[in-house]
């Protein structure tokens, strides 16, 4: 019964996964549902016989070592309240990674849990691709805004020409692409065939986003792939150099063709001097992430404590980076709300908060998780897809990328599902027909 129970809450959190901002919740910008569902599993695990892995007390170490440091330094700084969040969202993590390498542990046994996966995946991106198409129209064509008072129902914030499907965010939904496009092309692959209509909606979306945020993440995760693997690297390296060139060339062509416009076409033109001045969001994300790399700086073996990024960061942005102020979501953080910046990247947190001696724990669990997977092709690029993932994400409790990583170190890539299974027994029984 526990068991099934902890299935049928990893499903339900698979089903869920694109719902990332609900309306209803205020807790935190990112207030995805899968994360509860998941954590109240990763609990009912303490009642199976489910032990952690070699590899994973990096992370054991990683967490006891954040969390600890987070507590003392919290003290000192006299803020207490920034540490309970960290510690939250770094026992989330650890409960979601857990999870999921028990999900993935359980399709070896029984291979019909990934028909489930399936039905889960389907549910979770029916509704979320076709407000994408919805918004697609409207971008495109009526012009009205139309598509917003949908997207509203499960968003907090709607933006307005952007496919953000039922995401809080265009990034986010670009991450759901990316991920849940992996997920759909493995299980379609493995005999699942109407993932397929599934993954090709996915995909016209993610290119006809226009989200310079998705595009780099692929590009970015490809060329992590060529790097880590030996085998098709001349393919890989093809693919990677084709997907360059529609970014580069394709993408301007087609914006100037449908005659899309907004601030996130400017960056089309790759006029990056420009962009530092004039685009709010691009600012963010190559600054904040490199005031946490001057965090690290100075702070180098132990970091500033898990949850503090924000104590050095208005001083440094003044010194470095003051031209951002002319935007106003950053100068409103550096002078009204300076607690609530983050580094926008999770590497940048880490190095930041974490110092040398967390960096090393957690890229000692990232290296043994890379080890898990082998010369598995799906499992290697899910691998560069969660390393080029956190560029724009900071918070531990990152549900997709602990899926990801959760489903390499457990094998789930390796599994052939029941539908292939039944397939090769069918195969195998005619075959000994014709010899017999």
């Amino acid at each position: 019964m526990v068991r099934n129970l902890i299935i049928g809450l990893f499903l339900f959190s698979i089903a869920v996964l694109s719902y990332d901002s609900l309306p209803y919740f205020h807790f935190s910008v990112y207030r995805p549902l899968s994360m509860f569902s998941m954590f109240a599993s990763s609990f009912l695990l303490l009642f199976t016989g489910y032990r952690f892995k070699t590899g994973d007390y990096f992370l054991l170490a990683f967490a006891m070592y954040s969390i600890g440091h987070s507590l003392v330094v919290s003290i000192g700084y006299e803020d207490v309240g920034s540490s309970f969040k960290h510690v939250i969202t770094v026992l989330f993590g650890i409960s979601m990674y857990r999870t999921s390498v028990y999900i993935a542990q359980q399709t070896k046994e029984d291979p019909a849990l990934i028909g489930w996966i399936a039905k889960s995946v389907l549910v979770a991106f029916v509704l979320p691709i076709a407000a994408g198409f919805i918004q697609l129209l409207d971008a495109l064509f009526v012009h009205s805004g139309f598509s917003g008072a949908f997207t509203g129902l499960f968003s907090e914030k709607v933006y307005r020409g952007r496919i953000q499907m039922l995401s809080g965010e265009p990034s986010w939904a670009a991450i759901h692409m990316l991920s849940g496009g992996l997920l759909m092309l493995f299980l379609h692959k493995r005999g699942y065939r109407w993932q397929l209509q599934l993954l090709i909606g996915t995909a016209v979306l993610m290119v006809l986003s226009f989200s310079a945020y998705a595009y780099s993440v692929l590009l970015t995760a490809l060329l992590i792939y060529v790097l880590i693997t030996k085998k098709n690297r001349g393919k890989m390296m093809l693919l990677l150099g084709v997907c360059v060139a529609v970014v580069a060339i394709g993408v301007p062509f087609l914006l100037e063709a449908l005659h899309v416009s907004g601030y996130f076409t400017d960056r089309f033109q790759f006029n990056f001097s420009h962009m530092v001045k004039a685009d709010n969001s691009f600012f963010i994300r190559v600054f904040f992430p490199a005031i946490g790399f001057l965090e690290f700086a100075q702070h180098p073996i132990f970091g500033v404590g898990g949850g503090f990024y924000y104590r050095d960061f208005a001083g440094l942005l003044l010194k470095h980076f003051s031209d951002g102020l002319v935007f106003t979501e950053v100068s409103d953080l550096v002078f009204n709300r300076p607690e609530m910046a983050t580094s926008r990247n999770l590497l940048a947190k880490v190095f930041a908060e974490e110092g040398m001696v967390g960096a090393i724990l957690l890229i000692g669990f990232m290296a043994s998780v890379l080890r898990s997977a082998g010369a598995n092709p799906y499992a290697k690029f899910a691998f560069a897809l969660c390393v080029s993932l956190v560029m724009n994400f900071d918070s531990y409790s990152f549900v997709n990328f602990w899926l990801l990583i959760g489903f390499i170190r457990g094998g789930f890539f390796d599994v052939v599902p029941a539908v292939r299974e039944v397939g090769m027994e069918i195969q195998s029984m005619k075959g000994m027909k014709r010899i017999a």
